[in-house]
Parts: structure tokens; C-alpha cells; sequence
């Protein structure tokens, strides 16, 4: 699957252990316990790059209403990436990351990328489905973490994603239903952001990352 992704100037998924049951998280969006350091982005405005327009690959992103809509509709199939920096080191290992999404396709919740990295991946899709990827950089294609399974925690309307690190694992949530336990990994790098796949048209009402 040919790979297409654009950093902005500012802006710039194995042994694995899998839960299948459905936990509700008592704690989701709470961050308990405390952390010391943020990164949070509203989009009212596009205060930290992540627009751009690449009229070769149709791939855009751009803000209304208080969103950020992620655009891609390129010739072949492919993904697209945006992702800012945070500030938050990649030797970090206890943190938690949120954002809602909506999307006529699939549409990703990225982190631990860098400059020459693409991080890890969360998606999900419109048929009801989530995977987790380590997306690998140019010359290292992406590998399945947590390979496409469906859940039915997934809506087809806007979803709250989750990703909790407590050091020793990474848990996702989706819409506080806990859908995955992995082995925490090594971040590449302090970039978070979204990935969307060919033919997508993609929104994001807020990110929050604490640490």
C-alpha cells in the first residue's frame, strides 16, 4: 500500500496481549493520577500548524465550527498523516491521550511519532472496526499491533478514543469501553496527531494529551 504523508512546518503498530471483554473504565477522561504536564487543542483555531493543502494527493486539513477536518481523496490508496509536536519526552512511559472523531471511513489516532518516524496508530473505522498499527517510517512498512477486529463500543456517529500508558502497558477505550491491553512500547518521538486512509473525509473536536 503505497504511504503518503505530510508534516506541516509546524507539524511536523508483535507479542502482544489482547482483551477481548468489555470493561468499562470507572476513571475515563478523569487523569487520575495527577500528571504534571499538557497539551491540549480545542481547534477553534489552527494555533499549532496542523493545516495544509497538497492539491497532488487531494489531502488537506483545515478548521470550521470549532473542528478539524482531515480531507483525502488521492488517485491511489494510501494514508495520510498529521501530527504537531507536544513537548512531552519520548522516554515519557505514563500518559494519557484523548480525542473524539468522526469519519465516512477510518481515521486514526496517532502518537510517539517524529520527524522521520509515524508513530503508533489507532483507528477505527465507519463499518465498525478498530486496529492498532506501529506505522513503521519510509523505508519500514506499517505492522499490526492489534489487527482490525470489531467492537461494539464503536458508533457510527462521533467516537471517544483512549489511549492510557500506566508503564507497563497501553489500554485503549473506545467510548470507555476498554477494547485492547498491549505491552507498552518505545515512543519515537514526542509528535501526536491523526491518520486517515484513502477516501476519507475526517473530523476531530479536541485533542488532549497529559503526562
Amino acid at each position: 500500500m503505497k504511504r503518503l504523508l505530510l508534516f506541516p512546518a509546524l507539524a511536523l503498530i508483535a507479542s502482544l496481549s489482547f482483551s477481548g471483554c468489555v470493561v468499562y473504565s470507572d476513571d475515563y477522561y478523569d487523569t487520575t493520577p495527577a500528571y504534571s504536564h499538557s497539551f491540549s487543542d480545542d481547534f477553534n483555531t489552527d494555533r499549532y500548524g496542523w493545516g495544509f493543502t497538497d492539491r497532488a494527493n487531494d489531502a488537506s486539513v483545515y478548521f470550521s465550527n470549532g473542528r478539524l477536518h482531515y480531507d483525502y481523496h488521492p488517485a491511489n490508496n494510501g494514508t495520510n498523516m498529521v501530527a504537531v509536536s507536544t513537548g512531552m519526552s519520548s522516554a515519557v512511559t505514563r500518559f494519557d491521550l484523548q480525542t473524539r472523531i468522526h469519519s465516512n471511513n477510518a481515521m486514526a489516532l496517532v502518537w510517539g511519532a517524529s520527524s522521520s518516524e509515524y508513530g503508533y496508530s489507532f483507528f477505527i473505522d465507519s463499518r465498525g472496526y478498530f486496529a492498532v498499527f506501529d506505522e513503521g517510517n519510509v523505508s519500514l512498512p506499517a505492522r499490526a499491533v492489534v489487527d482490525w477486529t470489531r467492537s461494539g463500543a464503536v458508533r457510527d456517529d462521533w467516537n471517544d478514543l483512549e489511549l492510557q500508558a500506566n508503564g507497563s502497558n497501553w489500554i485503549g477505550y473506545i467510548n470507555g469501553v476498554q477494547v485492547f491491553q498491549i505491552p507498552a512500547r518505545t515512543l519515537y518521538g514526542s509528535q501526536i496527531g491523526y491518520m486517515v486512509l484513502a477516501n476519507t473525509n475526517g473530523d476531530a473536536e479536541f485533542i488532549d494529551l497529559s503526562w
